[in-house]
């Protein structure tokens, strides 16, 4: 995951912390959205996504919420054909 790359390799001493916590746990890891979304609903999980996801998925289901602000801001690139008009 990309998550983990983040805080793993980040010279941010709360990402630093993060990654210390979460790597000792491997319980804590997931294999992909739908999984973290499952734990959460289920109780005692808290999950870090990416925020567009996060926003898709928190407004189609009312059990989940948005806690805090961005842990990061990254811009979308869209890549199309030569001579495309879009």
């Amino acid at each position: 995951m990309v998550f983990v790359f983040f805080v793993k390799d980040s010279k941010i001493e709360t990402y630093q912390k993060m990654w210390r916590f979460m790597e000792n746990r491997p319980s804590v890891f997931v294999s992909d959205y739908e999984e973290g979304i499952k734990r959460v609903l289920e109780g005692n999980y808290a999950f870090l996504m990416e925020s567009t996801i996060l926003d898709y998925s928190v407004q189609r289901d009312c059990n989940l919420t948005q806690v805090g602000g961005l842990l990061d801001s990254k811009g979308y690139g869209i890549a199309t054909p030569m001579g495309e008009r879009f």
